[in-house]
């Protein structure tokens, strides 16, 4: 594959169609043109699989951070209301099947998070 098109595909992995063929200095019609290309749609598409996969890592990844300071907060009453924090947690879709599959640890968290007593930080 030539270097232009890889450099597309990088591009097009946060930037607008238009945006990419302004920076690459070709025609939009010339990058829609490569973008019908069976080898240059294959490696779109496998970069862009690449980009999902690492992002879903992050993301439970960050999930499971989250969860184990809202664990931390459970246990220190001079911090923040961590039934408040774990609904923003909720809120955000961490705990959807689709999101990301649910880890264990998650689990075991929020079961010890819901059983600690919680005080009001008035």
């Amino acid at each position: 594959m030539k270097p232009t098109h890889v450099a597309a595909i990088e591009l097009l992995m946060s930037h607008p169609d238009t945006i990419v063929a302004e920076m690459l200095g070709i025609r939009l019609s010339t990058l829609r043109r490569w973008m019908t290309d069976p080898k240059f749609t294959k490696a779109l598409s496998e970069r862009e699989s690449e980009q999902r996969t690492g992002a879903a890592r992050i993301a439970r990844q960050a999930a499971i951070n989250a969860a184990s300071a809202l664990c931390q907060l459970a246990t220190d009453t001079s911090k923040p209301d961590a039934k408040a924090l774990l609904e923003i947690l909720k809120a955000s879709g961490a705990f959807e099947p689709e999101a990301f599959d649910p880890a264990d640890a998650l689990a075991e968290v929020l079961e010890r998070i819901e059983s600690s007593p919680v005080t009001d930080n008035d």
